[in-house]
């Protein structure tokens, strides 16, 4: 998965759960229903998102950073993604 799948996939995300939601929620949407990927693989994803500042975090809750009716990212998001982002092992997963 790199940064153009994280993208879209957050994308799809918030627009059929709106810009917050609780963190299992997520998990379970994008796990169970989407069938994107494993839990753990969605919780990676998120905790990378988290790290290249995609989402907020407050509590349980997940916010998006980006407009995500637009797909419209900052510049520094946008440079972001030229390095190739990728989720592996190496990420640890979101609590």
């Amino acid at each position: 998965m790199n940064g153009r799948h994280l993208l879209l996939i957050l994308a799809h995300l918030f627009r059929k759960k709106g810009g917050t939601m609780d963190i299992e929620d997520a998990v379970e949407f994008l796990s169970f229903r989407c069938r994107y990927a494993r839990p753990s693989v969605v919780r990676r994803m998120l905790t990378l998102a988290l790290s290249k500042g995609m989402i907020e975090i407050d509590d349980d809750q997940i916010k998006s950073n980006f407009l995500f009716d637009q797909q419209d990212l900052s510049p520094n998001q946008v440079h972001i993604f030229k390095q190739e982002i990728s989720v592996d092992r190496s990420v640890k997963p979101l609590r």
